[in-house]
């Protein structure tokens, strides 16, 4: 693991609050960009395609919405080829996903799992896996694995590693501590943590382990990072999409010494290759993402090392700013960090995003209309395409501005987007606009729309659709 940098004091940036509207960008109208960046004034959303099977189609947010989803995987009221319900054990589920060729993956297969909790054996790299070796990753889909009376009906009651399962995607089942070890071609989608989730790679190379809307809702006060993407020695983990995630801050205990960091990249081996996609995680004592670095024999060096798009990093002192209060018993934390880590020079990638603090010294590959409170950014973390924009009134930034694009994910708000079956029913739309600096009053309408009723409600993106919405959940 890097040292931590050393003390970066923004005390400065607080005190040079400034309105700068000239910084909006002014981004060309693209028919084929994401919706975002086009008709963000008039409330534009995307919509779901119709097309029997197809998920839909992703609204762009800064965490979880329902939308997130892996293209290789069908969405739940497919016409399955095959489907299988089983009993709430890891045998079950083993049995059933060992059973399909990949003939029948293709025409669609959907693993229901009765309700009940799943038992956990622990998730450290040694830990027994009650779920290990299955599926091949060889078909063009992947096989579900959700629980059948929807999310929430099916649980993890301790931690637990799955070892070596590929082409599957786990959806809307709730854990502990979640370790995906081994795990290619293999997602975990709609889950609510409580402790920690993280993928690593102990043998070979692992590619494609992603996570859709996996959620740490409840700040805590704990020694632990939250997230971690790690590689053991002889080892390589990339090619990794964490899309509509949603991280709370983890408060270091007061008295104690450890290092603490939202999501972490570490580890003996070779890790790379990760995209942040639509989603906010606040800072841990040390930092909101911790970088690591490059190995020197590291295969696909010289390819992306990072890349942030459309998402929310911050510090720890902006969280308890902006959300979540000191607890009590926890340590008040004295940097504002929110990127330490080298990573790999000019294999940094940002894009339509805010960091809310510090960022270790480095050079980005490409930074284009992103943000950040970082007032040396200009100077220490130049990009040789692009740059990041340097806004000092995002150290005083309220939490209604992060209400406004965030919604803190409760369980009533993540049974509103998680529980729904149906491709054009139960998917809010929230209009989005162009992301600009905070300092810069939005423009354009404030609401929210329900789905295909298109009803308009508060722009707060927690509140339930107005009364009378014909929306189905």
């Amino acid at each position: 693991m890097p040292d931590r940098i050393s003390r970066r004091t923004l005390i400065t940036a607080a005190a040079l609050i400034a309105p700068m509207t000239s910084l909006l960008p002014k981004l060309p109208l693209d028919p084929a960009a994401p919706i975002f960046k086009r008709d963000a004034g008039t409330g534009a959303s995307t919509s779901s395609t119709g097309v029997a099977g197809a998920a839909p189609s992703t609204v762009r947010s800064y965490g979880p919405n329902g939308t997130h989803w892996p293209a290789n995987t069908p969405w739940f009221d497919a016409s399955f080829g095959k489907v299988i319900d089983v009993a709430c054990t890891w045998d079950a589920i083993s049995k059933a996903i060992a059973s399909v060729t990949d003939a029948q993956i293709v025409a669609g297969v959907h693993i229901r799992v009765a309700p009940g909790t799943l038992p956990g054996f622990g998730s450290s790299s040694g830990s027994k896996a009650p779920l290990q070796n299955v599926g091949r990753g060889t078909a063009s889909k992947n096989i579900l694995v959700s629980p059948k009376n929807g999310w929430g009906t099916v649980t993890i009651a301790d931690d637990v590693r799955i070892k070596g399962v590929k082409g599957v995607t786990f959806a809307r089942i709730n854990g502990r501590s979640v370790l995906l070890t081994d795990c290619s071609r293999t997602n975990w989608a709609h889950s609510k943590v409580s402790v920690n989730f993280r993928m690593t790679a102990s043998s070979g190379i692992v590619r494609d382990c992603n996570a859709y809307e996996v959620v740490m809702a409840d700040a805590k006060v704990d020694i632990s990072d939250p997230l971690g993407f790690a590689a053991g020695s002889n080892s390589m983990i990339t090619d990794s999409v964490w899309e509509g995630c949603y991280c709370a801050p983890v408060f270091r205990p007061d008295g104690a010494s450890d290092h603490i960091d939202t999501l972490q990249m570490y580890g003996n081996g070779a890790y790379r290759g990760l995209t942040i996609r639509d989603s906010t995680l606040f800072g841990a004592l040390n930092s909101a993402l911790q970088l690591g670095g490059p190995k020197p024999d590291d295969p696909e060096l010289g390819s992306p090392f990072l890349t942030l798009d459309h998402s929310i990093l911050t510090a720890q002192v902006i969280a308890i700013q902006a959300r979540y209060p000191l607890p009590a018993g926890a340590y008040a934390p004295k940097l504002g960090q929110a990127i330490n880590g080298s990573g790999e020079a000019n294999q940094l990638f940002a894009k339509d995003s805010y960091v809310f603090g510090s960022m270790y010294n480095t050079q980005w590959g490409s930074v284009q209309n992103s943000f950040t409170a970082y007032n040396k950014a200009p100077t220490n973390n130049k990009a040789a395409s692009g740059a990041w924009v340097y806004d000092p009134a995002m150290m005083t930034v309220a939490a209604r501005w992060f209400d406004d694009r965030t919604p803190t994910p409760t369980d009533d708000y993540l049974a509103s987007i998680w529980s729904c079956v149906r491709r054009r029913r139960g998917i809010r739309r929230l209009d989005l606009v162009i992301p600009g600096p905070p300092s810069h009053r939005m423009a354009g309408p404030d609401r929210v729309s329900c789905g295909p009723c298109r009803r308009s409600a508060s722009r707060r993106p927690s509140r339930p659709p107005r009364r009378g919405c014909s929306v189905r959940r």
